[in-house]
């Protein structure tokens, strides 16, 4: 038996469509044509028309095919669109887990080259691309017939497929029937199957919506005998003087999207190694080597806030020089525990009789009294400076202001002016320990001034010089 060239599947579809549509409402008689034209390379196959009672003509469009011409209906896959779409999701993918470990503080970038993270990433992406096209591949966002394409490039008000019988061996399990069917149900248009000497099978009726949202434009459609008479004229409008048949051209797709996704990922992925690469290396030390960098830190910055004053690496009880007094309030003395010893014998007297009230003079949390020494405990070499409070006459005047400080929580110490040759009588009392530079006092008067705040017990601090020749 011969089979049905796209002539004859036209001229039984027109048929059948005219009686479909008998029962629509209309003004006028319905037109039937073949071989219709428009711009944009758009051939339809055959066409219908009819004058509505609303003023506007009813259009149906066919799409003819002969199993010579199978291919229009049998899919292909969208290799560009799919590749594309591979690549931007691969792109997205790594970019996501690189954001993802920088944030959780896990991405190792500086224990490996760059060449050697760049090579990871492209093996990566070489390596998870043919996964997401394979993913991809079944779905119908890639597979392309030319008959669905080409509906979908203009509208009419219902659009038809029209295969010959044998275009398919089955009409059960073809994979290619089925997306064909898949696909008009999806997008709206009819499909019948045409067969000689009988009836043609509708398989699946256009929709009465458009399903595109009037997304596509409404195109003049051309017969064969009008396009000769505008030729005759010799009045080609634009699209006939380059026009190309949709089956000989392609729908071509533009990948911008795709195209902006891999360069946004590709930014996020430079950035997170940039801000990796601007963190400071991790050091991963044993404990004793920890111990060793802590002890040697605390060493080079024991002077951090006072860097040249005269602060001893050690503290010792009896020296006026320790600044705070090394007295820890949260230990209690044994004797509080019941504790009794013999009483060791006493420490000779630091000072003669006669220079009972001459030295220096300090004040300790919790110690009742005052102790004093004499000046040659003094071991300053080079200048002296003191943040001074005040001078005064006598040791009981110096010892009663001390004592005073000492309620508001104020720790001072006094120094005879006679330890010093050039530098006056009487007591000076003052804050902190004796600087042995300008810088450092300075530094310390702005310091104790912030401290004493309101300073209601206005207190005047000034900075004072001493001699370095003690007597």
């Amino acid at each position: 038996m011969a089979s049905l060239d796209e002539r004859d599947i036209t001229q039984i579809t027109l048929r059948f469509l005219k009686s479909h549509y008998r029962q629509r409402q209309r003004e006028g008689a319905t037109v039937l044509s073949s071989d219709m034209r428009g711009a944009g390379g758009i051939i339809a196959d055959g066409f219908l028309s009819f004058p509505q009672v609303e003023g506007e003509d009813f259009r149906a469009t066919v799409e003819a095919t002969s199993r010579e011409s199978r291919h229009e209906v049998r899919y292909k896959v969208k290799q560009g669109l799919l590749k594309w779409d591979s690549a931007a999701l691969t792109s997205a993918l790594l970019a996501v887990s690189c954001v993802v470990l920088y944030a959780q503080h896990i991405l190792p970038v500086k224990e490996y080259p760059l060449v050697a993270w760049l090579a990871l990433l492209i093996a990566a992406f070489i390596l998870t691309a043919p996964v997401f096209y394979f993913m991809l591949m079944p779905f119908r966002r890639y597979r392309y017939i030319y008959a669905i394409e080409q509906f979908k490039q203009y509208y009419a008000d219902e659009q038809w497929v029209a295969i010959a019988e044998d275009v398919f061996p089955n009409y059960h399990n073809d994979r290619y029937y089925l997306e064909l069917r898949g696909q008009c149900i999806y997008n709206g248009f009819g499909l019948l199957v045409v067969r000689e000497n009988r009836p043609p099978i509708m398989q699946v009726t256009p929709s009465r919506q458009d399903l595109f949202k009037h997304r596509r434009k409404l195109i003049p459609l051309f017969s064969q005998v009008e396009i000769d008479k505008v030729i005759q004229q010799e009045k080609y409008p634009d699209w006939l003087r380059q026009f190309k048949p949709r089956h000989v051209i392609a729908f071509q797709r533009k990948f911008s999207n795709q195209m902006a996704v891999c360069l946004i990922s590709l930014v996020a992925i430079a950035g997170v190694f940039y801000q990796e690469s601007q963190d400071r290396p991790v050091r991963v030390l044993d404990y004793e080597d920890y111990l060793a960098e802590m002890a040697k830190a605390w060493q080079d910055n024991r002077y951090n806030f006072m860097p040249d004053s005269i602060s001893p690496y050690s503290y010792k009880i009896d020296t006026p020089f320790v600044w705070p007094p090394p007295i820890r309030k949260d230990e209690s003395p044994y004797l509080q525990l019941g504790l009794t010893a013999e009483k060791p014998p006493g420490p000779p007297s630091l000072l003669d009789s006669k220079d009972a009230e001459k030295g220096f003079i300090m004040a300790f949390p919790d110690v009742a009294g005052m102790i004093t020494y004499d000046c040659s405990r003094l071991r300053i070499d080079g200048e002296a400076f003191v943040v001074q409070e005040g001078v005064y006459p006598s040791y009981s005047s110096a010892a009663s202001r001390i004592s005073e400080l000492s309620s508001y929580g104020l720790q001072t110490s006094a120094l005879w002016l006679g330890c010093f040759s050039e530098a006056g009588s009487g007591y000076l009392v003052f804050f902190g320990p004796v600087f042995r530079g300008t810088a450092d006092v300075d530094r310390a008067l702005k310091v104790y001034e912030t401290q004493l705040g309101d300073n209601v017990l206005d207190i005047k601090l000034k900075a004072r010089s001493l001699s370095i020749n003690a007597q």
